[in-house]
């Protein structure tokens, strides 16, 4: 019978395991492998004992395995692991300054920071209220957010994020069930996807205030600098879920097609594809998209598809997500859809995937070419 000492020490280590466990399986070794400033080309690297290697290791002799997270140099016996390895060979880490280096370089892997009494939380939300540019009620700021302007709890803002979308209505019986019909999105895809539409702008405003302080509501994001609710112009509501259907981040969307931008982000990091569900580690192809309708689209054909706000806001983190998958990507036809494509097409060949580019007409998008009216 274990001591009660004893059984502390191996909950300790099962729980710093499985810690260890998940950080790996969120964590793209490519990723790590870019942010050390290493070149991957067709999921190899050069050695970083290129000295030991005939001709300084020009042909690159470190294979990497994205499916497997390890990597292996095929000459230097010491040359291989998982990512933990990979610091400790490249930047000699030991194993608690690669967590400290992970949370540092990929904050959303590790979670947040454990809470310290030593820190001021009327502190920290000063700093963050004073960070949140100046924008009018029903602003239209770009649809990239900005990660310098995240949370820094994520929790905090996962808490906030689900008092605003209860005080929501399901998009039934709205002009946005009209709006997606007529983009040939039906009931059974906008229900599966947990979409919300803002019915009544002043009654959200008011019960949120009513729910938190505004300061908070302003660390968050959904509030802006001069107390008002974000989204006044943008009633369609698209949570990003997780794989257990809990809500993490959204994008607001106008029904109004004059109104620029299209879409309205929640301020702060994105932390994972929309429709993350579809990454799921099995087998098969996967449809990526520009923007949440999009993905839309394609789910409500019957394939499996995920979405980024914007062609240039896929994160290299993110690689290790789609382990498994074939990648068809689906961009808008259009310069910045052709530069994206570009570069993601580089960026998944580079981590030894299969991806493939669907070519749309010009100046279409997918839920043009399959026929939905603006």
């Amino acid at each position: 019978m274990l001591s009660l000492l004893a059984f502390l020490y191996y909950s300790r280590m099962r729980s710093d395991r499985e810690e260890i466990d998940s950080i790996k399986a969120r964590l793209s070794i490519t990723a790590v492998a870019g942010r050390l400033g290493i070149e991957v080309r067709k999921g190899k690297i050069r050695c970083p004992y290129h000295k030991r290697h005939a001709h300084g290791d020009r042909t690159p002799s470190v294979s990497i395995s994205e499916d497997k997270g390890l990597f292996r140099c095929w000459v230097c016996e010491d040359v291989r692991g998982d990512l933990f390895d990979l610091l400790h060979v490249v930047r000699g880490y030991t194993f608690g300054e690669s967590l400290e280096w992970i949370r540092s370089e990929f904050p959303g892997v590790m979670g947040p920071v454990p809470y310290s009494p030593k820190t001021s939380a009327a502190k920290t939300i000063s700093a963050n209220v004073s960070s949140v540019k100046n924008r009018p009620q029903g602003d239209s700021s770009e649809i990239i957010s900005d990660p310098d302007e995240a949370p820094a709890d994520p929790l905090f803002r996962e808490k906030i994020i689900l008092s605003f979308l209860k005080l929501l209505k399901p998009v039934d019986d709205t002009p946005a069930a009209r709006w997606l019909a007529r983009r040939k999105i039906f009931k059974k895809t906008w229900d599966k996807a947990r979409l919300r539409y803002i019915d009544d702008y002043d009654r959200v405003q008011r019960d949120l205030l009513g729910l938190h302080s505004l300061a908070d509501l302003q660390k968050a994001g959904l509030y802006n600098d001069k107390g008002h609710l974000r989204y006044y112009r943008h009633p369609l509501v698209l949570p990003y879920l997780d794989d257990e259907f809990r809500p993490h981040y959204f994008q607001a969307r106008t029904l109004d097609s004059a109104l620029q931008p299209k879409e309205l982000n929640l301020r702060g990091s994105v932390p994972f594809p929309y429709n993350k569900a579809a990454l799921n580690g099995e087998p098969g192809w996967v449809y990526l998209c520009e923007g949440a309708i999009d993905t839309l689209t394609v789910l409500e054909k019957g394939f499996m598809a995920v979405g980024i706000p914007g062609v240039r806001s896929f994160k290299t983190e993110w690689l290790g997500l789609f382990r498994n998958k074939r990648v068809v990507l689906c961009l808008d036809n259009d310069e910045a859809g052709w530069q994206g494509m570009d570069t993601l097409t580089e960026l998944f060949e580079s981590a030894g995937m299969d991806v493939a580019r669907l070519e749309l007409p010009e100046g279409q998008d997918i839920n043009d070419w399959f026929g939905g009216r603006k």
